[in-house]
Order: C-alpha cells, then structure tokens, then sequence
C-alpha cells in the first residue's frame, strides 16, 4: 500500500497563517496530525518525500496496540496518513528546507548556531533565532519550502532519525548523500537506507554492497553471504529479514553481549545458516576490479587479529543519529544530540514549538512511543492556541 494513494500531486501551500505545521511523515507526525486536526485547528503536514519513516523499511510489526496478527510497517503509516486527512489535516509531499523562527510579530533570519544542554553557561542569553515580539503566543514562525513559504502559529518537529554509519571507505557512493539516512531532506520521520528505492545502483545493495534496510534490499541477496554490524534489536531484525533471502549470515558485534531483547536474540541464535562473531570489528571493505563488494577486513578485539570474511553485502544496524538540522542551534540539544523539550508534550524554549518522536527519543525509540509523544504534543499546542485566538 502507498503512502501517497490518493495524494494530488502539485501540493499548493495555503496562503493564509495556519494554525499548525507539522514536520514529518511518521507516527508522531501523523499522530499529532490526527489529534489538531479533530481539535479544529488549522493544520499542514510536511511528510516529505520519502515520508513513514523507519516503518516503511519494517516487515510485520507486531508490537502496535490493535493488530493482534501483525501489520505491515508501511501499511501502517499509510492507515495513519489516511486517519490524519479524514480528520481535516492538509498533507502535503514536501520537505521543510529551513524554519524561521520568531517569538513575536517577524520571523527570525538568524543562522543557527548550536546550543547544548551539557553547557548552559555557554548559551547566549537570548537563543540564537529569537526576534522581538511583544507576546510568545503571538509569534508567527515561517516553513520555507521547494513551492514556497508559509505562516504558522505552531510547529511540531516529527523529523525522526537516520541510520548512523560505519564512516568506512567506500561505504557510500561516491557523490552519495554525505550525512546519514538523507539528512537533506527532514521531511521524513526517519531516513532509509543508502539507496533504498533507486534499483540499487551498480552492483547489490545502493551502496555498491552496503545496505542499511534488509527489509528494503533483502532480495537483492538471494542465495549469497552477507554479513550485519550490530547488537541490539535492529540488527536481529536485519538478520531475520536477510535470512529468508541469504545463503548464510554473519552477525558481527564488537562487544561480547548483545542489546538485544531475549525474543529476538533467540530467533536469531535458532537459524541454521545465521554464524554469530562477537568481538569483531570491521575494518575495511574489500572490492573487485568492478567495485563489487567482495569481502570485509575483520578484526578481532580481543587478540588484535585480522581475517577476511568473504561476503557480498554488508548491512549495517548500529543506530541511528537524530535529525536536528532544522532546529540546530534554536533548540537545545541533549548529550546524545536529540532535541531537548523544556516543558509539557515536547514543549521547547521556543514558543509554539514542539518535538515528537525519535528526533527527541534516546530512550525507548518504538513507534508507539512516538506516536504517544505526537499525541501528547498536539494536545498542548490546543492549548496553546486557545491562548493564541483568545
């Protein structure tokens, strides 16, 4: 199922101040979506164009309340964006490029900086961004997109994260996107994986053999060795995806325990052709004359040693980074580099402004727990509206 069934294509920006922007096409955008729009408010959503998030790359999820057999992941996002129109919110396929922020009468033309919540005292005593204004609940913020600009009271930030790298030679392709899971284009709750979508460029995987969805490249596999970088519960699902695919895979985790939830580990740890190396680190990707990715140069952490493992693809679950290019420097940002709310449902220091989801999330990062946060910030921007049209 798309996503986008049913969307018109040519989004037009509404020309009049809305009541609500938000950012990102995942279950806390969608859900904070569903929750203004049915509270009357006047709302956008800026799914972006490759919007869902990290569900699009998902098989069956079987941990959403309410689908006791298990949904599809895109299925899923596609029953919220559905939910979030028939509830009056404007969703439109476009990526937020930049946001002025402004606490009163005119938007902000400040270029961000960078504030920190392990260094107060360093912070300027008025955030970077900030424009005069005569009343917070009167400011009005401007979303500058591809099509143009627009006016909103109230912003949640839903721009989730994207997978963090290996940062190896030749991990991406050369002229690939330099940051993680597309950081260029926020408008997704989540980033995908390294040319997921696009056919999977010259050889397997987008990445000339390095991949970061089983879910999404998984196929492209069929009947060779790969090899998955992790510990935690990403990974295992990486591998339960490759394994219906793979001839055999190779699990490598630098540490000597896994993350990983006992269920999952388990599933994993009873596959016949899944071969489990703790205490490996990749080192180096080895290729043929035609760039194909042949092997992967593997050290052994406890002796020092190398050996070279002969695989066709590499996929790699070692996390994600928060997407916080659009509020850099105007939200304060905690030690692992999420967005750092101030108050009540995601509430930041600048007013009208919320975050929801992973872009906020070192925790517990589920798409339940997203949606919760989505909910919880649309609620509180209601309330900050009534204060807005009082």
């Amino acid at each position: 199922m798309s996503i986008w069934a049913n969307v018109a294509a040519g989004p037009t920006l509404p020309a009049d101040t809305v009541d609500a922007v938000v950012v990102g096409g995942g279950p806390a955008g969608w859900t904070a979506a569903i929750y203004l729009a049915r509270a009357c408010a006047d709302t956008v959503v800026l799914a972006g164009t490759a919007p869902g998030g990290q569900l699009m790359d998902t098989g069956i999820v079987e941990n959403f309340p309410g689908f006791p057999e298990g949904i599809d992941g895109p299925e899923l996002m596609a029953r919220m964006r559905e939910q979030a129109e028939r509830a009056g919110a404007r969703v439109l396929a476009l990526d937020a490029d930049n946001i002025r922020y402004a606490t009163g009468g005119s938007p902000s033309t400040a270029t961000p900086g960078r504030a920190s919540a392990e260094a107060p005292d360093k912070a300027p005593d008025r955030a970077p961004g900030f424009s005069p204004g005569t009343s917070p609940s009167r400011a009005v913020h401007e979303v500058v997109t591809v099509e143009g600009t627009m006016r909103t009271r109230a912003i949640v930030l839903a721009t989730g994260s994207a997978p963090r790298r290996l940062g190896l030679l030749g991990e991406i392709r050369p002229g690939g996107e330099s940051q993680p899971g597309g950081e260029a284009q926020p408008g997704g709750e989540a980033g995908t994986s390294d040319g997921a979508g696009t056919g999977g460029g010259a050889g397997l995987g987008g990445g000339l053999g390095v991949a970061y969805c089983a879910v999404c490249e998984a196929p492209l596999f069929k009947g060779r060795d790969v090899a998955v970088v992790g510990g935690g519960d990403s990974a295992m699902e990486e591998v339960l995806a490759l394994s219906r695919h793979a001839r055999r895979v190779h699990l490598l985790h630098r540490g000597d325990t896994f993350r990983a939830t006992p269920v999952l580990l388990g599933r994993v740890r009873a596959l016949p052709h899944v071969e489990i190396g703790t205490g490996r680190v990749v080192r180096a990707l080895r290729r043929d004359t035609d760039g194909r990715l042949v092997g992967l140069s593997v050290e052994h952490t406890a002796t020092g040693t190398a050996e070279d493992l002969a695989v066709q693809g590499l996929f790699v679950a070692i996390g994600h980074e928060p997407r916080t290019r659009l509020a850099d420097g105007l939200v304060t940002l905690t030690a692992t580099g999420h967005l750092h709310p101030t108050g009540p449902g995601g509430a930041t220091e600048l007013p009208g402004v919320f975050v929801a989801g992973d872009v906020a999330d070192d925790r517990f990062r589920q798409a339940v727990t997203a949606a919760g946060a989505g909910c919880a910030a649309a609620l509180e921007i209601t309330r900050y509206l009534e204060d807005v049209h009082a």
